[in-house]
């Protein structure tokens, strides 16, 4: 069943269109891009296949009088000037020259559509030492100006087709759905070694040729052995993917998961992983690690307890790489200690119990240096690759001219880039694959690691597939519109839930299927309020007040945002579902709070000195001063933030008559102005609450976190330019985070993960909107095998990486 949604202007529902597919015009450059005609396919198989005639609109010379004027004006702003040989009045004949040429049979949409494109297209991309073209939202701008300038009297009304009633996912047979007789994972098999080895194709062939040692002296003696979860695959093939930039590495360091241990796919026990085993003293202040026998770096050299030595004293200990100790490496007050033991044996050290320590290691938080190497982190480090740039072994002088010459201020930044194989290839890596093409670049390309030490149960060494290709997709509509077309071999990051339909509707034909990957008991769009923001402090007195972010919860329609953007998948429950609140009989912690209740919340606005309005409708502080909420979204991200922002201020002004701003952040930008102090209130997702305590930045200021109270977080990591929280509820917090991590009893660490979320939602600090809706909504080829079903959505865990992609691979 179809919902048909009539519009007043006819060419404004060929707007977002026309981005999209000049967007590939400024894109047509790269030859590794998606091309126009390729975007041109994949809308052209979204519309209906009958679309309502377009009625006769302006006359072809009013059209061109008008759209050329705006376009060239729109040029000239995003470029800074005119284009050196494209006047204005060449961009008016250009848009004239097209509309004269469809409009002997009556200026259409695709008319409009052909003559904007060939303006900018001749205006930016067509001039020989003209400007760079220009960008996705100059682009875009363009468009906007163009479609402005026709006058909205001079189309008609009419009704188009735009989206699918939620009915059609239900039992839709494209969405794979969960096992009736339990879970289809994978699984780690202990002290059970295969007697041969086998090698892909590729690698046999060096072998043979003498460029590549055989694969039983690249193994361990100890490989780690994975049981695949429907069974032993083939080898060959390429994952292709997408990815946005430089700032989302995270696209394959989830997969990749190069940590000393890791979890299984619940995401609940730690398993070996580099680290063959572990032991942990009674009271969890001695853990001491045993890595593989034979382990090997991806281009052949050793890893040993010297790579571990290397990054603690080296890196860890190293003021310049690191100037502040990372939150994991510190605890009782005192830096860990690290002892090596042997070449494969070394001795972690700390203060007091930690028996948090082991599932840190395996979790995001430590990592390796796949993840975390730019930063300094990661555990360990190739040290027969990084010594060159290191002051302690060529001098400090040597170290910093090494860096200049290479573009960098200093040796440390010149270090840090180069332990950071995502930019740089060079990198020695211990992933299954290994980057071969840089991050930085429109296509991020990673090669099998010749020297994985993971085989599979008949002992053919991992991974499957031979390599993994990511093109880059600055723009996410694009992105998308490529997986509606079938161009990704598995994609679940970036894809947007509220295209599902769309999604729906072309599996058959791009020959994929859909996977839900959910995160248990987990937000999206949480409306975290800074209680350190001191922007103004009149405001910000509000923000640290539970009662304003009570009211403003309650004036909340969560339903709306639900239905507009999750297409009714998630929750509109609360964070503390099931913690059952004793002062509250009969309703769990919060429960009042996630109500739509619009008067009591306006009774209490009124109370708190709010009473005031303005001639908008507005509601004044009691300064006088209008009470402006500033709410930036994320563009970009894994959600229209933006959209649910904007979505977010319209309710609370109808309901509430709170004003609130919307600015769109690219992701750093955003995190710089987080870590800056200068956000008052963001919009993101949260990790599941039972690992509030693993990674517990997005609902509590520890450990760097950015949310809920900046200064208090940093207070808590002894960092500079802090102070101690102004809520007792924060501080409560800290102190059950403390002692949860430092306890060696589980029913300890339980309890104050419980406490900690409980906390949350009394102090309604993060508001949550909608829970539970599909982490990601995965597009897989049908033609992929041994994707776990169910997977679980882990951060702490890094999904994908706990379906062990290594063992994915690709039929015939």
């Amino acid at each position: 069943m179809f919902r048909t949604v009539p519009t007043s202007r006819l060419l404004i529902i060929f707007s977002l269109v026309f981005a999209m597919m000049l967007v590939a015009v400024a894109c047509s450059s790269d030859n590794d891009g998606l091309t126009k005609a390729e975007l041109e396919a994949a809308l052209a198989a979204q519309k209906p296949a009958v679309m309502p005639a377009a009625p006769a609109g302006p006359s072809a010379a009013e059209i061109a009088a008008l759209v050329s004027g705006a376009v060239a004006a729109a040029v000239e702003d995003a470029v800074g000037a005119v284009p050196e040989g494209v006047s204005s009045a060449d961009i008016a004949a250009a848009v004239e020259a097209a509309v004269a040429q469809g409009a002997s049979e009556g200026l259409t949409a695709a008319d409009v559509e052909a003559l904007v494109s060939k303006a900018v297209e001749d205006a930016v991309s067509g001039v020989s030492g003209g400007p760079t073209p220009l960008s996705a939202a100059q682009i875009a701008a363009i468009v906007d100006a163009g479609i402005a300038a026709i006058p909205a009297a001079a189309v008609v009304e009419i009704e188009v087709i735009v989206e699918p009633d939620a009915p059609v996912l239900v039992g839709s047979p494209h969405i794979t759905t969960d096992p009736q007789g339990g879970n289809i994972w994978p699984s780690i098999v202990l002290n059970n070694v295969p007697s041969s080895f086998q090698e892909a194709p590729m690698l046999a062939a060096l072998v043979a040729s003498g460029d590549l040692p055989p694969v039983e002296e690249r193994l361990p003696t100890n490989p780690l052995v994975i049981s695949p979860a429907d069974g032993i695959g083939k080898y060959g093939g390429t994952w292709f993917r997408a990815f946005t930039g430089p700032a989302d590495g995270q696209n394959m360091e989830r997969p990749l998961k190069d940590h000393l241990l890791y979890f299984d796919t619940g995401m609940t026990d730690v398993q070996p992983n580099i680290a063959e085993s572990w032991t942990v003293n009674d009271d969890a202040t001695v853990f001491t690690f045993t890595l593989r026998t034979g382990l090997k770096w991806s281009d052949g050299n050793d890893f040993t307890t010297d790579d571990i030595m290397f990054w603690y004293n080296q890196m860890l200990l190293n003021d310049e790489i690191n100037p502040t100790t990372p939150a994991w490496a510190v605890h009782g007050g005192e830096t860990l200690l690290y002892e090596k033991i042997s070449d494969v044996t070394f001795q972690v050290t700390a203060a007091k119990s930690y028996g948090l320590f082991i599932p840190l290691i395996a979790s995001v938080i430590v990592a390796g240096p796949h993840t975390r190497g730019d930063s300094g982190g990661g555990g360990y480090a190739p040290s027969h690759y990084l010594e060159q740039f290191h002051p302690d072994f060529v001098g400090l002088e040597t170290a910093n001219a090494n860096a200049v010459a290479a573009g960098f201020d200093n040796w440390s930044n010149y270090f840090l880039n180069r332990n950071h194989a995502n930019a740089n290839p060079d990198s020695p890596m211990m992933t299954a694959w290994r980057v071969t093409q840089s991050i930085s670049t429109s296509e991020w390309a990673f090669e099998r690691n010749p020297y994985y030490w993971a085989v599979d149960t008949d002992g053919n060494q991992l991974p499957y597939m031979d390599k993994v290709v990511l093109t880059l997709a600055e723009n996410l509509e694009v992105l998308n519109l490529r997986a509606i077309a079938g161009d990704f071999t598995v994609m679940g990051r970036h894809i947007d839930i509220a295209k599902l339909p769309v999604f729906l509707e072309n599996a058959t034909a791009a020959d994929y299927r859909v996977q839900f990957w959910k995160q248990p008991q987990s937000g999206i769009a949480n409306i975290s309020f800074n209680e350190s923001w001191d922007g103004n402090a009149e405001l910000a007195t509000f923000l640290q007040n539970v009662e304003f972010r009570r009211a403003l919860s309650m004036g909340l329609e969560r339903d709306q945002i639900n239905e507009v953007f999750f297409l009714g998948l998630g929750s509109t429950a609360g964070l503390c579902k099931g913690f059952p609140d004793p002062d509250n009989p009969g309703k769990y912690y919060g429960e009042d709070n996630v109500q739509f209740n619009p008067g009591p919340a306006n009774t209490a606005l009124d109370a708190l000195g709010l009473d005031k309005k303005d001639s908008s409708g507005f509601r004044l502080l009691p300064s006088g001063e209008r009470l402006v909420l500033n709410m930036p979204g994320v563009v970009a991200a894994f959600e229209d933030y933006v959209g649910i922002n904007e979505m977010i201020g319209e309710q609370w002004k109808k309901n509430l008559g709170i004003s609130v701003e919307v600015q769109g952040l690219e992701r750093s930008l955003h995190s710089e102005r987080a870590a800056a102090n200068e956000l008052m209130i963001q919009n993101w997702e949260s990790s599941g609450r039972d690992s509030v305590l693993i990674t517990p930045t997005h609902l509590l200021p520890v450990a760097g976190a950015l949310f809920t109270d900046v200064l208090g977080a940093r207070w808590f990591d002894g960092r500079d330019n802090a102070r101690e929280p102004v809520s007792e509820f924060i501080k409560e917090q800290q102190v059950l985070y403390a002692e949860g991590i430092s306890t060696s009893d589980p029913a300890v660490y339980l309890a104050n993960a419980q406490r900690v979320v409980e906390i949350n939602c009394e102090m309604v600090n993060p508001i949550t909107t909608v829970m539970n809706k599909p982490t990601y909504v995965a597009i897989i080829k049908n033609n992929v095998r041994n994707i776990p079903n169910s997977l679980p959505f882990s951060f702490h865990a890094q999904t994908s990486g706990n379906g062990f992609p290594e063992t994915w691979w690709i039929e015939d």
